[in-house]
């Protein structure tokens, strides 16, 4: 059987594209640090390698939320313990106006300061997240939902009754704030006489001069009334507080899931994907050899002819 020239020359020229082809996709996994760079080099990894990487991608975003959730949370948490400080100062000062040997002057002042705490818990109410949202009222963004009313001056709740949700899982959608009403408004058992009445009524009855014994009277069953409200509006913030504080509580075991979770996408991307470099290293060094090896074949077929002989 003859083989001639051309067919040698074809021959040694692609042996030696093939070794150079191997030692380059050597070179480049080893420059990448990846066994798959393209998804040719291995279709079923790189199969299961993109499906891994979108399960990464979901679990990262459930992260982000959990994390704009406690922040929400934490901040809704810290007005709530501003407000239950608020309220602890006014049961004080209705407990001092009580005091039957305080003079109209004396209860007057004490209206001014009590006004005080009810203007700070205004604008506790109307507290933001930062980002221009109001935490506690409900879908409605475009105005406060604490407002006073323009007749009579007493607080309104101009929010609505919904309240903001995040996905923090797959399988887990949590309140990040608490509906203004609820906190605000909303008596236990349903009373609709709430927190902000409660103190117009008090600041009024104080700021009346009591002449007669029937003002006496009123005023001491005004202040004896606020005062149980205040009381049960104290319980219902401290109860809104616990709640935000388990559910901070649930969000740290929720993060502790999660990134156990990543680590294991992580882990299997990396079994997938990721290059041994023990082996691709000396896979390397072997490619190596066989294209210096095809390179001199090269080189020497190319100076084998019969014309030189001649």
């Amino acid at each position: 059987m003859r083989i001639s020239t051309v067919t040698m020359f074809e021959q040694s020229v692609t042996s030696l594209n093939r070794q150079q082809g191997d030692f380059l996709k050597v070179s480049q996994q080893i420059a990448s640090g990846r066994r798959v760079v393209n998804p040719s080099d291995d279709p079923q990894a790189a199969s299961r390698a993109v499906g891994v990487d979108q399960a990464k991608a979901v679990t990262q975003q459930y992260a982000d939320s959990r994390v704009s959730a406690r922040n929400s949370l934490s901040q809704s948490e810290s007005v709530l313990n501003s407000v239950s400080d608020a309220v602890t100062r006014a049961k004080t000062l209705l407990i001092q106006a009580s005091n039957d040997t305080l003079s109209d002057a004396d209860r007057q002042s004490v209206a001014f300061e009590l006004r005080g705490v009810y203007e700070t818990l205004l604008g506790q109410a109307n507290a933001t997240d930062g980002n221009g949202r109001y935490l506690f009222g409900g879908y409605k963004d475009d105005s406060e939902p604490f407002v006073k009313s323009p007749t009579d001056g007493k607080v309104e709740y101009r929010g609505d009754e919904n309240i903001r949700r995040q996905h923090i899982d797959s399988a887990r959608t949590m309140k990040v704030t608490e509906n203004g009403k609820t906190i605000f408004q909303i008596q236990p058992g349903g009373d609709a006489e709430g927190l902000f009445t409660t103190l117009e009524n008090s600041i009024s009855v104080l700021e009346t001069p009591a002449e007669t014994d029937a003002d006496k009277a009123e005023l001491r069953d005004t202040l004896s009334t606020s005062m149980n409200e205040l009381d049960d509006s104290l319980d219902n913030v401290l109860t809104v507080r616990a709640s935000m504080g388990a559910r901070l509580n649930e969000l740290d075991v929720v993060d502790a899931v999660g990134g156990n979770r990543m680590l294991n996408y992580e882990q299997t991307l990396s079994d997938l994907v990721d290059l041994d470099y023990a082996e691709a290293i000396s896979e390397y060094s072997l490619r190596q050899v066989g294209m210096q090896a095809s390179q001199k074949a090269f080189a020497d077929l190319k100076g084998m002819s019969l014309f030189q002989y001649l």
